[in-house]
């Protein structure tokens, strides 16, 4: 395994990352990308496919996958977005005969974060990725200025994976 992607779902909010399994050197960073089906957004497994394939160099099998699993939500569009991504993405994988992990949020957050008050989570993950990668901008593109918050939980799941050796 040279590649860790780690996966925070989320059709317009999630994102991947992926990073080294060696030194956690991060390699490219992804919102996830969406479309538009009549009136929801799914995500684009096309677009999906073509970043995981460049990134690993056309070598799928050598990525270990970490998917987030969906979780309690606080309201019906975001459980659905949430769901929605998850389990294309784990279609896309087991189709494709991949390796993939699930884990739930609270195992990767006491673990990257540690103690956090209710309501921050955003803000602590923030603060370690930062910590963690102080040359990383972790937006959407090259024109944003807001970190991308999608990307920096995919950061740090894939990260947890590799500190823990999953």
């Amino acid at each position: 395994m040279k590649t860790i992607i780690g996966i925070d779902n989320g059709v317009a909010t999630g994102g991947l990352c992926a990073i080294s399994a060696h030194d956690g050197a991060i390699i490219g960073t992804l919102a996830m990308p969406w479309k538009q089906h009549k009136s929801r957004k799914e995500v684009c497994l096309a677009f999906v496919n073509e970043w995981l394939l460049s990134i690993t160099g056309d070598s799928l099998q050598s990525a270990l996958f970490v998917i987030e699993e969906p979780n309690n939500s606080r309201n019906a569009s975001t459980a659905y977005s949430v769901a929605s991504c998850f389990h294309s993405l784990r279609g896309y994988f087991t189709a494709r005969n991949l390796t993939f992990l699930r884990i739930t949020p609270q195992s990767w957050q006491k673990h990257m974060l540690g103690k956090v008050p209710k309501g921050e989570t955003k803000k602590y993950a923030a603060l370690a990725a930062v910590g963690r990668w102080p040359f990383e901008e972790f937006t959407k593109s090259a024109r944003a200025r807001i970190m991308h918050p999608g990307i920096v939980d995919a950061a740090l799941i894939a990260e947890y994976a590799r500190l823990t050796k999953l």
